[in-house]
């Protein structure tokens, strides 16, 4: 997952119980991002069929990241961004993270408890153990490279925590109404041109896979989206 050697690497120092990495910022995103002259928006929905969904608890699975990829024209920049993900009543809070790649997330512990952070890549089965530290201790890493992170705790099996890093900064995370196991996205400032719209679920997957879409300038683009069980996901029909 990292630009060389092992699963992201790290640079940093540990003083006084505190570990601080230091991050070489990358480059900032593409510009227009925000507030993009004749850029346009995807807007769509996201249902659940044929598949029963976990309505409640700080581990629901109402969570679902929508994201563009381009297929014409430059790829976007990596980002300086940060975010972050804390460890509260044995659980990561929050359940799911979207972000864009190149984002630091701070590592927090407002738990009583000592607790771990490691990595398993979904798709590489890659591991990274970032350390162990107790309550008021805070770690720096930086996610350069797109896919799905499972987070997990190895002291704490039954905590774990999802990690979804995307290319480019079109993306939105939503929350599915828990009646209906049904929700609403817009995308905004897409430039114009091609792109594959990815709908991401923990557990489900989408419909026919990547709806492939043309964003216009200027233009709003409707989709309409399921995600299903795996079994049912092939047919586009």
């Amino acid at each position: 997952m990292g630009r060389s050697g092992p699963l992201w690497p790290l640079r940093g120092r540990i003083a006084a119980g505190w570990v601080t990495l230091m991050i070489i910022a990358g480059p900032a995103a593409p510009p227009g991002v925000e507030g993009c002259d004749g850029c346009g928006t995807v807007q769509g929905t996201v249902a659940v069929e044929q598949a029963a969904v976990r309505t409640e608890g700080p581990k629901h699975d109402l969570d679902v990241v929508v994201f563009l990829n381009r297929v014409d024209g430059e790829e976007p920049l990596s980002t300086s961004a940060r975010a972050e993900m804390d460890q509260r009543g044995l659980v990561f809070i929050p359940h799911v993270l979207a972000i864009q790649q190149g984002t630091t997330v701070t590592f927090l512990n407002n738990d009583n408890d000592e607790h771990n952070v490691y990595f398993l890549d979904d798709r590489t089965g890659e591991t990274l153990d970032i350390g162990t530290w107790g309550q008021g201790v805070a770690v720096d890493h930086t996610f350069d490279q797109a896919g799905t992170i499972i987070t997990l705790c190895k002291l704490h099996l039954e905590m774990a925590a999802y990690i979804v890093v995307v290319n480019g900064p079109w993306f939105v995370q939503i929350t599915l109404d828990p009646s209906s196991r049904r929700g609403e996205f817009a995308i905004e400032n897409a430039p114009p041109g091609e792109y594959e719209l990815t709908v991401w679920h923990k557990k489900l997957k989408q419909k026919g896979g990547p709806a492939r879409i043309t964003v216009r300038q200027g233009a709003t683009v409707k989709v309409e989206t399921v995600i299903t069980k795996t079994k049912y996901a092939k047919a586009s029909g």
